[in-house]
């Protein structure tokens, strides 16, 4: 007789002794340094910019838009596997306690981040929708409450056969998790009344109604549960080599003319690095996206000499992030057989990495220059950002990889 609930108990034993073991060792690299002190400096900035903010902000729509977002992406943590398919799949019909735990276990976790992020934008909430600490504190619950309809009716939405379906049925929770946030910003409890009493419905009448026809489906749960897994996987190959990671090749051919070198066997790498880049394990994305959130950084933290420190800090994240790249084809054969020097592999790569920085520090001090800033920080700004990307790509790099190779 199978106890589902150890079974649970078990796999969900061995996913923390998995996260923790990357935890730490993100924790013992530079970038969590990285991230303190933007930390500290983005709370120390953030009272100054909520006063300079004018009375007409929208701060209800913006409320709206990162709730709605919260609520309605509700994916449930099965920790199902392949195997299952084999072992579990016969005994479905007796995984209720099984699938009532991943429940639970999914409901605490979203509620958890739910309340971070409601604590993150409390003062934006008590200056521009209410300071009462009673309104606050219903808008909060009636926030959970939300997010507990969500994670349920998500996991009825998971039976249907089809993904156009699925997007179907969540688009629908998307527009009534909008209004029913409306709503609750505007203070409007009456009319929340009506949504909850739609929501009702819904959950009873269309949500159970699919509950009733629909058994579950594993292939698609296995999806699901393997994309959470990989997104862990993602986040700890940017400090460690991660062999579960599964590579994802974008073609993004419109990037390809960028990725282009001189046709020499010195070469080789060079190349391969610039498309490896553009295409593998979205170095391109977390490198565009560490540029932005270096320039909103920019943008809200008032003009002085933060901003040189902010760039280094940004860089030094952007840096620390693509440290992974150069390993990337470590364990292909074929890559090992390329007649080319070891060390022309890592000078590409140290070029490469010079080449994507340097362009992040003009970027940045360009920012600076156009929104008002004085050419003294710009010139500052400027010869810390080339003194970094020496001492970065000439020693910090080379120490990293020699530790991790």
């Amino acid at each position: 007789m199978m106890d589902f609930t150890k079974i649970w108990q078990s796999r969900k034993d061995q996913y923390f002794a998995i996260a923790l073991r990357y935890f730490r060792l993100i924790g013992n690299s530079g970038f969590m340094l990285s991230l303190y002190i933007l930390f500290v400096m983005g709370s120390f900035y953030y009272a100054r910019i909520l006063k300079q903010l004018p009375e007409n902000f929208p701060a209800s729509w913006l409320l709206v838009a990162v709730f709605a977002y919260l609520l309605t992406k509700s994916p449930v943590r099965t920790f199902l596997k392949k195997g299952d398919l084999v072992f579990l799949l016969p005994v479905e019909s007796r995984m209720k306690e099984y699938f009532r735990h991943s429940l639970r276990y999914t409901i605490i976790i979203q509620c958890f981040v739910i309340a971070v992020v409601f604590l993150a934008f409390g003062p934006v909430f008590s200056k521009f929708i209410s300071g009462r600490l009673f309104e606050m504190l219903v808008t909060f619950i009636l926030l959970l409450a939300a997010k507990i309809w969500n994670v349920k009716t998500s996991w009825e939405e998971q039976r249907l056969p089809f993904d156009r379906s699925r997007r179907n049925y969540m688009a629908i929770r998307l527009a009534v998790n909008a209004v029913f946030l409306y709503l609750l910003f505007q203070k409007a409890y009456v009319f929340i009344l009506a949504i909850l009493a739609i929501m009702y419905v819904l959950s009873n009448f269309v949500f159970g109604y699919i509950k009733k026809v629909h058994g579950y489906k594993w292939e698609h749960l296995l999806e699901v549960e393997n994309g959470m897994m990989m997104k862990l996987y993602r986040i700890a190959n940017l400090f460690t080599d991660v062999p579960q990671l599964s590579q994802k090749v974008k073609p993004r051919k419109w990037l390809s003319p960028l990725s282009k070198v001189a046709f020499k066997q010195s070469h080789t790498f060079d190349g391969l690095y610039r498309k490896t880049f553009f295409r593998s394990n979205d170095y391109y994305g977390i490198y565009i996206r560490l540029i932005i959130i270096g320039v909103l950084f920019l943008f809200w933290i008032p003009s002085g000499w933060w901003h040189p420190l902010l760039v280094l800090l940004f860089m030094h994240a952007t840096g620390v992030q693509l440290l992974p790249l150069y390993g990337h084809h470590r364990g292909n054969v074929w890559f090992e057989l390329y007649p080319v020097k070891h060390q022309w592999r890592f000078q590409a790569f140290q070029k490469w990495l010079r080449i994507l920085l340097t362009i992040q520090a003009v970027l940045y001090i360009a920012f600076l220059l156009l929104t008002g800033g004085t050419w003294m920080i710009g010139a500052v700004s400027g010869v810390a950002a080339v003194i970094f990307v020496w001492l970065f790509t000439s020693y910090y790099t080379k120490k990293q990889l020699l530790r991790v190779m």
